[in-house]
């Protein structure tokens, strides 16, 4: 069979196929009839198969090699309809907070505990330097901050450790609170970009982040303001700490990615890393933004010290229960089925 047979045989099916893919491309898949789509995924698996037959047997000649880029189009455009993803919606998305982010976040943890230590770790050995010799403090936290809670010191009462619930001058101000805040945001952005540079920009951001903290923190301890200082940083902190760590966890696969790929070409190992790093983000942007509702509406009110820790500790003890979150049987399959 020469090349014009092959066409005169089949034409009726490709034509069929090209009114079907382009109803969808105008249209939406959505639109076309269950029959219509059992009857697409028929005819595109066809014409595929008639595209092999064409390459195999009538490659040498012109009106063969004519064809053949023509049905290659064909199968393309189909291919694209056939196999493409659905539209989002919003169950879908409501799925992935619920089980989704918090699965990545286990299949990650060894990444996210190394990024906790490299902000916590230099963060304690801050805290004790600036308690030890508190002459180090401004070579780790901006002057304006240590003025404001050396400010707040003065202003401390004395009936008991931390007893003032008076917030004035110790991080509501408008200088170290946003300062605090944007600091944390900026880092969290920042560790996950810079696994660009095969972790080493991811490690810098979290230790250096670590350091101010410890350093801020170490200056509170001086002050004896340490109770009240924890009990305005943690309410919020809780999350965007662990938002940082994960941030940081999801840099570090970036640059695992790019020096060890192991049986991948590098290329596919940075995009599956990329796209794991994606879904870790998505659930600490949710973080930030429960951190920010906290920070302004619990943050701010004139609670005992003692009361703003137990909301930072039962805050800790759900975003753990979220974390360790697992769908029933069904929703577990569904998920594995999805790729979620």
């Amino acid at each position: 069979m020469n090349a014009e047979q092959f066409v005169r045989t089949h034409r009726e099916h490709w034509q069929r196929l090209d009114e079907l893919v382009a109803k969808a491309q105008k249209k939406r898949l959505s639109s076309l009839s269950d029959d219509e789509l059992h009857e697409l995924g028929a005819l595109y698996r066809r014409a595929a198969a008639d595209l092999a037959r064409a390459q195999t047997r009538h490659a040498n000649t012109n009106a063969g090699r004519e064809l053949i880029r023509s049905l290659n189009d064909l199968v393309l455009r189909a291919h694209a309809q056939v196999y493409s993803a659905p539209p989002p919606a919003p169950m879908s998305a409501l799925k992935f907070l619920m089980w989704g982010f918090p699965a990545a976040f286990r299949r990650q943890w060894r990444a996210i505990v190394l990024a906790a230590l490299l902000l916590f770790l230099p963060g304690a050995i801050a805290h004790v330097a600036v308690v030890v010799n508190p002459d180090l403090a401004p070579m780790m936290v901006p002057n304006g901050a240590i003025q404001e809670v050396q400010k707040r010191a003065k202003q401390k009462i004395t009936t008991g450790w931390g007893a003032n619930t008076n917030y004035e001058g110790l991080l509501s101000s408008p200088a170290v609170s946003s300062f605090i805040m944007t600091n944390n945001i900026r880092v969290t952005i920042m560790a996950l970009a810079m696994g660009i540079t095969a972790g080493i920009g991811t490690a810098l951001m979290l230790i250096q982040n670590g350091v101010l903290i410890g350093g801020l923190a170490g200056v509170a301890t001086n002050e004896n303001v340490d109770l009240l200082f924890w009990a305005v940083i943690l309410p919020h902190g809780v999350l965007e700490l662990t938002a940082i760590c994960i941030a940081g966890g999801a840099g570090l696969l970036l640059a695992r990615a790019i020096y060890a790929p192991g049986d991948l070409p590098r290329r596919d190992a940075l995009r599956l890393a990329g796209t794991e790093a994606a879904r870790l983000i998505v659930g600490v942007t949710l973080m930030l933004v429960v951190a920010g509702l906290i920070e302004g509406f619990i943050t701010p009110l004139p609670l005992p010290p003692l009361a703003k820790l137990t909301f930072a500790a039962t805050t800790g003890v759900l975003m753990l229960l979220y974390l360790a979150a697992r769908p029933h049987r069904d929703q577990s399959t569904l998920m594995r089925r999805a790729k979620i």
